[in-house]
């Protein structure tokens, strides 16, 4: 009975879970198709915002009703950004969107307050991240040079394989065109994203890395809150 009880807990925290990550990314369809308009191909936002609901499970039918009801849902959503220096001098940026930028901004002093971290400057901390494109795909057959071929006249980073496939790192101008490419070319991508990949990665202590964990448990917990990076070292 007990473990029958765990089992049925850890289910229920899951959907949770689903549930929050899919109303994070209807907000996201919701403001990319009001800022850019509906048509994928000519709004990068949008189509992201998409791959990204579509890789979580998010139904077809859902994303449409999201972007055809951007005008009426989206109408006083604003993108904010926030950088913060948490302990040993961790860089945090952390990405809103929201109605109330009073209530989001009080809410986040809370998280920091608690993390013992600070508000930075603009740029401050984001100087220290550099975005990039991550592609996952099945091998499709393709060995490692015929895949640095296929992709050579495209701004390639680095390109990672195992038994499951590759993993593509590339500029973001080339991002969406390495994908187009990869597709027409038979591949099935298993994940994509464009994100912020850190210059230098900090080393937490066991205490500074379980308040850490709180803080973006209360982040992640936060309707206005969109996504977190940070340069903490994950080993």
């Amino acid at each position: 009975m007990p473990r029958k009880h765990l089992v049925a807990s850890q289910t229920y925290k899951k959907q949770q879970n689903n549930a929050k990550i899919w109303q994070k990314l209807a907000k996201e369809i919701k403001v990319a198709a009001k800022i850019g308009g509906p048509n994928l191909e000519a709004n990068p936002r949008l189509k992201a915002a998409v791959d990204r609901a579509l890789q979580f499970n998010l139904s077809r039918e859902s994303i449409a009703k999201n972007i055809n009801g951007s005008n009426k849902d989206a109408t006083d959503m604003v993108d904010v950004e926030y950088e913060i220096y948490g302990p040993s001098g961790l860089g945090i940026i952390v990405h809103a969107l929201t109605d109330n930028t009073n209530r989001t901004i009080s809410n986040l002093n809370g998280y920091i307050s608690k993390l013992r971290g600070n508000l930075a400057k603009p740029n401050s901390v984001k100087i220290n991240f550099e975005q990039h494109g991550i592609i996952h795909t099945n091998l499709n057959n393709y060995q490692e040079d015929q895949m640095i071929e296929l992709l050579m006249e495209y701004e390639l980073i680095d390109l990672n394989s195992d038994s499951d496939g590759y993993e593509i790192v590339c500029s973001p101008k080339s991002y969406y065109d390495i994908k187009n490419c990869l597709e027409k070319s038979g591949f099935q991508i298993t994940h994509s994203e464009l994100k912020l990949d850190p210059l230098l990665l900090i080393d937490l202590s066991t205490e500074e890395q379980e308040v850490f964990s709180h803080f973006l448990e209360s982040c992640e917990n936060d309707d206005d809150i969109q996504w977190v990076v940070a340069n903490n070292n994950p080993y």
